[in-house]
């Protein structure tokens, strides 16, 4: 059998290795900063909604990027990359459906009022007082 004979048999055979590892690498670099991104983002303080459509969209990206390069669906045949957007259109429906339950909650709306009353008198240097918004809520909690 001839060489050019057993590379159209074996085409797999010849790969780059060190050129995959590295889109790997990069790949994954790319996965940890979205998710220090996303970790950001929490911390930012954002409302409620806008902190959630934000993580959605950098997840998007990260499934995209899981799915394109791991699970290897971009050299896929065009029937699995449909059937995947078929998928991907109807968990996106559903999440549609979620996204008016996140208004604000009144737990969230109290625990957040508490928060940036406290950060108030620390940065002042006092305590805070035990008739601060939520602090009666707050005892009840307990």
């Amino acid at each position: 059998m001839s060489a050019m004979a057993r590379e159209q048999i074996h085409p797999e055979r010849h790969h780059d290795t060190a050129a995959e590892v590295r889109i790997y690498l990069t790949i994954f670099g790319a996965l940890g900063a979205l998710t220090l991104l996303t970790v950001g983002v929490a911390y930012m303080q954002l409302p409620h909604a806008a902190g959630v459509v934000i993580a959605l969209l950098i997840a998007a990206v990260k499934v995209y990027l899981i799915a394109a390069f791991f699970m290897h669906l971009r050299s896929e045949h065009r029937l699995i990359n449909v059937s995947v957007a078929v998928c991907l259109a109807l968990v996106l429906v559903l999440i549609v459906f979620v996204l008016p339950d996140l208004g604000i909650h009144e737990l969230e709306e109290r625990s957040r009022l508490e928060a940036q009353h406290s950060a108030v008198y620390h940065e002042a240097g006092a305590e805070a007082p035990e008739s601060a918004p939520g602090a009666a809520a707050h005892g009840e909690a307990h």
